[in-house]
C-alpha cells in the first residue's frame, strides 16, 4: 500500500485543472473535508503516537481520538503491549492543596487481621486433614490486576496501572479525521474519490446532493470501497463452489 501527502494531492489537482497556486487554500479545505467524510466508513485513519506519561501514570488523549487499537510501552526496538483493565480506578486523588496523591492501598480483612494485597493467604482454608488442597477458590483470576490501562473518556485520558515503570507510551488509535493537515498521509487509492469531492464542493452545486458532481463523488466512493475490499475473483469462485454439496439421488 502506497501513501501520498495531502500537499501533493492538492498541487497535482491544481496542475490538472490549470489553476494557479492562489487556489491552494480552497483546494486544501475541500481535500481535508473529503478525508474527514471518508474516514467515517470507507477510509479509516489509524495514527500512532508516542505520548508522555504524567506524574500520576496517565496519558492525555489526542484531540482526534475515536477508539484505541493498542497501547504499548517503548523498550528500545521492542514494544511491550499492555492489556485493557477495567478494574483500574478512574478517580483522581488530591490533597487539601489540590496536589496529586497516590490512591489508598487495597486491603483485605482475613480472620481479624489485615493483609495488604495478599489474597493468596486464603488458600490454607481449602486443605483437608491430609494436607491436600481441595480447590474451591472461587473468583481467582488468571491475569494480574496490577497491569494494563483503561480509557477514561470523561477525563480525556488513559489511566495506566502504577507499575508501568516507563516515561512514554506508544498509542495506536483510530482518528476521526479532524486533525488533518497538508502533511497527512493518504492512501493513493482514494485520490479519485477525493478529487471528485473537491470538484463537487468547488462547483455551484456544492449544496445539491443530486447534482452531477455529487453523483460523480458517490460513484467514486463506491469504486474506493471496491478497491479496498480484499476479496478476489478466486474468493468468489470458491464461495460459489462451496455452496454446492453432494446429495443422494433417488
Amino acid at each position: 500500500m502506497l501513501f501520498s501527502s495531502v500537499d501533493a494531492l492538492v498541487k497535482r489537482s491544481l496542475l490538472e485543472k490549470g489553476l494557479p497556486i492562489h487556489y491552494y487554500l480552497e483546494s486544501l479545505l475541500h481535500t481535508t473535508a473529503a478525508i474527514r467524510e471518508l474516514s467515517f466508513d470507507s477510509l479509516q485513519i489509524v495514527n500512532t503516537l508516542s505520548l508522555p506519561i504524567n506524574e500520576y501514570n496517565a496519558i492525555d488523549l489526542p484531540g482526534d481520538f475515536v477508539d484505541d487499537v493498542g497501547l504499548s510501552l517503548g523498550t528500545g526496538t521492542i514494544l511491550r503491549q499492555l492489556h485493557r483493565n477495567d478494574a483500574i480506578n478512574p478517580l483522581r486523588y488530591h490533597d487539601s492543596t489540590a496536589a496529586y496523591v497516590a490512591p489508598p492501598s487495597p486491603s483485605a480483612d482475613i480472620n481479624g487481621q489485615t493483609f495488604y494485597g495478599l489474597r493468596g493467604l486464603t488458600w490454607f482454608w481449602n486443605i483437608n486433614e491430609y494436607g491436600e488442597p481441595t480447590g474451591r477458590y472461587f473468583g481467582a483470576r488468571g491475569a494480574s490486576d496490577r497491569d494494563g490501562y483503561k480509557v477514561i473518556r470523561e477525563r480525556r485520558q488513559i489511566q495506566l496501572s502504577n507499575s508501568v515503570g516507563c516515561d512514554t507510551a506508544v498509542l495506536v488509535y483510530i482518528s476521526d479525521g479532524q486533525s488533518i493537515d497538508n502533511a497527512t498521509q493518504v492512501d493513493v487509492l482514494a485520490y479519485s474519490t477525493i478529487q471528485a469531492y473537491r470538484n463537487w464542493k468547488s462547483s455551484r452545486n456544492a449544496d445539491n446532493e443530486r447534482s452531477p458532481e455529487a453523483l460523480g463523488f458517490y460513484n467514486q466512493k463506491r469504486h474506493l470501497r471496491a478497491r479496498k475490499d480484499e476479496i478476489s475473483v478466486t474468493d468468489i469462485i470458491q464461495i460459489v463452489r462451496r455452496s454446492y454439496t453432494a446429495a443422494m439421488k433417488g
